[in-house]
């Protein structure tokens, strides 16, 4: 009997796993994007979860953006921040080629 009740907690167990996964692997991310300082390019966009946008950078940090945030990037755009800062400069390549300062935005930590 206490066998088939051991077997009922698995799902919830697993559930539980996925959801520490993905909340330490964020945190781990934002903390990356924090400390480092970042001069790269967005070279791509990923919309798998439908409310969040996933923008991978050149040295391989992601900025997570979601629906309610006001902010407006896109693939190509260069990204400025200096290390342990919470304000990045967002640089937008013009029709002549050149990059253009777009915007500053600020994270939370």
């Amino acid at each position: 009997m206490r066998i088939k009740n051991i077997w009922r907690s698995y799902p919830f167990i697993i559930l539980i796993g996925i959801f520490l996964y993905f909340y330490f692997s964020g945190k781990n991310n934002n903390n990356k994007f924090y400390n480092n300082k970042i001069n790269c390019k967005i070279v791509d966009s990923n919309n798998w979860q439908r409310r969040t946008v996933e923008y991978k950078l050149e040295n391989g940090l992601k900025i997570d953006i979601t629906i309610l945030d006001s902010i407006k990037l896109k693939v190509g755009d260069s990204i400025s921040k200096e290390a342990n800062s919470k304000s990045y400069n967002v640089y937008r390549k013009s029709t002549s080629g050149k990059y253009n300062f777009y915007k500053n935005y600020n994270i939370d930590k």
